[in-house]
């Protein structure tokens, strides 16, 4: 936490060396005292997964939701990046590092875990797919507080994890091609 914009070409050189915090199966077994987030948006008619998908692994979405992302390329396996998030005066950098992707006709996505020096530990599964509601993005999160600031005002982390997700979601839903 800082009061200005954390360097974060910095945080990422640090990150790249470091274990993720959380595992994948968090998603299916989540860890006492995490909490869980389920959430979904259609996305706009006429919109391709495939454009979906594209501004996904870019980290379009993640702009999109109101980040500063730097990360050592596209959201592939392996792949580490840092994402700032500015709440009022201060900034975070919350380094993340993707687990998996999945790429098909139907689906695309990945997940990622926090590493180190995030404010939270944990992990999110991002996905585009069809369904019969048309292509749908999802979020899927497991998350405990890991930061002193988030564990004395959990309300304030769980309104600023809601903000995010909330822009994600957004931004999912109006790509354009």
């Amino acid at each position: 936490m800082q009061l200005t914009r954390p360097d974060l070409a910095r945080v990422l050189a640090r990150a790249v060396t470091e274990r993720p915090k959380a595992e994948a199966g968090w998603l299916d077994a989540p860890p006492p005292r995490a909490r869980v987030l389920r959430e979904r948006v259609v996305v706009r008619p006429g919109t391709e997964l495939a454009a979906v998908a594209d501004a996904l692994f870019t980290w379009r979405v993640h702009r999109g939701a109101g980040l500063v992302i730097t990360p050592t390329g596209r959201a592939e396996p392996g792949a580490t990046l840092v994402q700032g998030v500015r709440v009022g005066p201060l900034w975070f950098a919350a380094p993340c590092r993707v687990l998996d992707v999945v790429r098909g006709p139907d689906e695309a996505g990945f997940t990622y875990a926090t590493l180190p020096r995030h404010p939270e530990t944990g992990v999110e599964r991002f996905r585009v797919r069809r369904d019969g509601d048309g292509v749908v993005f999802e979020i899927h999160a497991v998350a405990r507080h890991d930061f002193w600031g988030s564990r004395i005002l959990p309300w304030a982390a769980r309104g600023v994890q809601d903000r995010v997700t909330r822009g994600y979601l957004r931004a999912a839903r109006d790509v354009t091609a």
